[in-house]
């Protein structure tokens, strides 16, 4: 078997009760669950037993009633994380904070402060917020155009990396002080601080970055910055794409071959016991949901495809808007286009494959799913997003964890990972 340079890596995706709509009210399932810690210790210890890289928290600071049956997002991640990886060891946590709605000092010195705690197990998912209902949660003056929130995005990393590094600490010494202090003077377009950050640099440097934009800007900044990218699932083909244009960005901007960013997309596997079970699911699903018209022109705004389009020819990339009018990242439409495309979808065929569950199969299939796309240059593991929690995580580190390890593809162990890596 071919293995690829870069271990293979799972994230867990552990925000309320899972990602499917319905899966907060649930039979002998208090719903207050989803405030309660012991259900986060319970998802990350769960996580930690697969030997997962990271716990990961996406974040949009509103509540949202009218979109999901769930609260999605509570807890401020940094809280949350830091409750749950003090008493988990090993496995990193991920929090999603905005540049738009944040301060760089404000939000440096938390990040430092997480970092120092936990020992370097803990990173930043970059967004510049694209839900125009945010916004008034900050101010009146609405959510600014993509083009604005990544310019800003831009100017807010570069203060923040430079107010990490602004106190070298003498670390291991007995003498020396405060080592060395610089303020960082920045006066720019967005932003005027002066640091230093009252924290000191880490030894082991500085926090782990993650972004997720697949528009020109936020590429750029992926490039320059990110260690994990958190991508939509598209097509094989296209994910293949996107990972390459990708590692040469980056390269292009003078990183190193060892330190490209890894592209971990988000898949809610459904997990059956036998091919029987899985070809009875999907006749099941297909009987009680067709395709209705309403499916067909959500699928057309999904893609941002123009009017008119015969729902039963194969797509091109014609049929689709230069610019989408649409406040969903470019990134996901980028995904979705592909998926599009190179499945030789008509209108049609693709509004039903968004009825279906993406990965679904045995343990043994889902592993082969999984290890097909890494080892041809799709992706460096994924972020497992159970539909239901803590049910669905558990059934894949029981089930499909260990065949990918069995295989010797997956470490059984933070030590063994550690050697990988």
């Amino acid at each position: 078997m071919t293995r690829p340079a870069n271990p293979l890596e799972f994230n867990a995706w552990i925000n309320s009760s899972g990602s499917a709509d319905d899966s907060w009210p649930r039979p002998s399932k208090p719903l207050a669950r989803i405030f309660e810690l012991d259900s986060y210790l319970h998802v990350a210890r769960v996580a930690h037993r697969g030997v997962f890289s990271n716990i990961f928290l996406s974040d949009r600071p509103q509540l949202v009633i009218d979109e999901n049956t769930r609260p999605e997002q509570t807890f401020d991640p940094y809280v949350l994380l830091a409750a749950v990886l003090g008493q988990i060891p090993d496995i990193g946590g991920i929090v999603t904070a905005s540049t738009t709605y944040s301060d760089p000092y404000t939000l440096a010195r938390q990040m430092q402060s997480l970092n120092l705690l936990t020992k370097g197990r803990i990173g930043w998912n970059i967004v510049t917020s694209w839900h125009p209902a945010i916004a008034g949660n900050f101010s009146d003056a609405g959510l600014p155009d993509r083009k604005a929130r990544y310019e800003r995005a831009e100017e807010f990393v570069d203060v923040v990396l430079k107010l990490w590094e602004s106190w070298q600490f003498p670390w291991g010494q007995e003498n020396g002080g405060y080592g060395s202090v610089a303020p960082i003077h920045h006066k720019g377009k967005h932003f005027s601080v002066t640091g230093p950050l009252n924290l000191p640099a880490a030894p082991w440097g500085r926090p782990v970055l993650v972004q997720a934009g697949g528009s020109a800007s936020g590429m750029d900044l992926a490039a320059r910055h990110a260690d994990y990218i958190y991508a939509p699932l598209g097509s094989l083909e296209g994910s293949i794409r996107f990972r390459d244009e990708l590692r040469r960005a980056a390269e292009a901007k003078g990183r190193p071959s060892t330190s490209l960013p890894k592209v971990l997309p988000a898949i809610s596997p459904v997990i059956l016991s036998s091919e029987a079970e899985v070809a009875a699911y999907l006749r099941d699903l297909r009987e009680r949901d067709p395709v209705t018209e309403a499916d067909l022109a959500g699928a057309a705004s999904l893609l941002g495809a123009k009017a008119g389009i015969d729902p039963d020819r194969r797509l091109v990339a014609e049929d689709f808007l230069a610019s989408p009018n649409s406040v969903i990242p470019l990134g996901v439409i980028r995904s979705k286009r592909s998926k599009a495309l190179d499945g030789g979808h008509s209108l049609r065929q693709y509004a039903a494959a968004e009825k279906e569950p993406e990965v679904i199969g045995t343990p043994r299939q889902i592993a082969d799913f999984i290890v097909d796309w890494w080892q041809r240059g799709a992706v460096d593991g994924f972020t497992i997003s159970g539909s239901y929690l803590p049910d669905d995580l558990e059934l894949f580190v029981d089930t499909v964890v260990p065949v990918l390890q069995a295989r010797g593809v997956y470490p059984r162990s933070y030590s063994e990972k550690a050697l990988a890596a």
